[in-house]
């Protein structure tokens, strides 16, 4: 049986991971962390009465209209979903609530710099409008400045909304929005039904995204996969005989693995740094890729939502002021609004770069995440040109823009169909494998 070790426990490998044990390979899912999920986990919140709510601190929702492979997923997997809260509401740094859009309407609290309903109409018209992006090659490597002064859109438009908007977009590098890749930016607001000419519907697990990942563990298990959490890998060594694995275990008992394949599902130079002697073409494909490391707050504090909450939403963000926020991407996540908890849940927000620090912190996670840059492209191709030399296959959101989560399980279904495609033509003898504490 051909026997296939998947490095990483995020969306890219519980994607590869569960297409090849589908098509009957000995698959071995390993995993630094305690337990499945990357990106997508939850944190117990404590509730007055000695009760506990857990709530997403990463990946809190899916577009059923775009997540198709996630949606897919979920229902494979027999869990309930619900619509979530998709307002937006937006506040200056010191905390006044200024404006808001709910239920697909604006109001607005305070002078946005220009004529409210002729903003208002601005706003409507480029949610449909931007898709041209997507599809124009003159915007390939346009700027979002550049794409405004292109439509003539209003300072009022740029700043009360759009750019404080494009600063909560995690895949976007921290610079001026107007600077930001305007084809990559609207990819991330269309998968989201932000941008688009069709209704999103947008939805959560319910109870949470987290759930999925925590289903998924025993689905994997159920049918056959192994999974190894808390397991370290340290080195990949591509040999001929098999492609060995040197890790670590939670007991800090030293392994050795020989499988027939890999799956590196970790961020570039994360790959990168696992492989023993790698290759030149390796090095330069890899090293090419820019991350960002962001700080995710967990915190009770009020006066980051601004003073009206009246038109708090699912999602919070800064209108900047005076320099402030000075570090992007920034936005808050209300878990309670977005996810539609009881309304027993107390309050909770997370707070991804805050621009200041928050009171009443309960926890915080840093996580990296890829960045958005004009020559990804020829960074991606460069790196498919690699798939499956040496047995060795590659796979992240940071192939498959615009690194949302859908991007990083689809991801690892195709490094799973490629390896399939390989095995398909090949006639050489499969490794065996041994799993032995040294």
């Amino acid at each position: 049986m051909v026997e296939i070790a998947v490095i990483g426990g995020g969306a890219a490998g519980i994607g590869a991971a569960h297409r090849l044990r589908q098509c009957g390979f000995r698959v071995l899912l390993i995993e630094a962390a305690p337990q499945l999920g990357g990106n997508c986990v939850g944190f117990d919140l404590p509730g007055p009465d000695g009760s506990s709510f857990t709530v997403d601190v990463g990946v809190s929702d899916f577009n059923r209209t775009t997540f198709t492979a996630v949606a897919s997923l979920i229902e494979e997997l027999g869990l309930p979903t619900r619509p979530i809260n998709q307002d937006a509401h937006f506040a200056s740094p010191d905390g006044e609530s200024l404006w808001a859009c709910r239920n697909g309407s604006w109001e607005f609290r305070s002078d946005p710099g220009g004529n409210a309903t002729a903003l208002a109409r601005e706003a409507t018209a480029f949610a449909t409008q931007a898709l041209e992006v997507l599809r124009d090659p003159r915007f390939e490597h346009a700027s979002l400045g550049t794409y405004l002064d292109h439509l003539g859109a209003s300072e009022a438009f740029r700043s009360a909304i759009l750019y404080p908007r494009a600063a909560g977009c995690f895949p976007m590098p921290d610079t001026d929005p107007a600077d930001f890749p305007v084809r990559q930016l609207i990819e991330f607001w269309n998968v989201h039904g932000i941008v688009s000419d069709q209704p999103a519907d947008r939805r959560c697990v319910e109870g949470g995204m987290h759930r999925y990942v925590r289903a998924f563990e025993q689905h994997f298990v159920d049918r056959g996969g192994e999974l190894h959490c808390g397991t370290r890998v340290v080195g990949v060594s591509r040999r001929k005989q098999g492609v060995e694995i040197r890790a670590v275990d939670e007991q800090n008992r030293q392994r050795l693995l020989t499988v027939d394949h890999v799956v590196l599902t970790g961020h570039a130079r994360h790959s990168l740094h696992l492989l023993d002697e790698p290759t030149q073409e390796e090095r330069h494909a890899l090293c090419r890729f820019r991350c960002q490391r962001a700080r995710m707050a967990i915190h009770q504090d009020t006066s980051l939502m601004g003073s009206d909450r009246d038109l708090w939403g699912g999602f919070h963000y800064i209108v900047p002021r005076g320099g402030v926020p000075a570090i992007r991407p920034t936005i808050t996540f209300h878990p309670n609004k977005l996810g539609r908890l009881p309304e027993g849940a107390p309050d909770a927000f997370l707070t991804m770069n805050p621009h200041r620090e928050p009171d009443a912190v309960l926890a915080e996670r840093s996580f990296i995440h890829p960045v958005a840059t004009l020559d990804l492209p020829q960074h991606i191709a460069a790196v498919e040109r690699l798939q499956g030399c040496r047995r060795t296959w590659f796979a992240g959101a940071w192939l498959r823009t615009p690194f949302v989560h859908e991007s990083a399980l689809q991801s690892g279904l195709d490094a799973a169909e490629r390896l399939l495609a390989f095995e398909a033509g090949s006639r050489a003898p499969t490794i065996g494998r041994s799993l032995a504490a040294n």
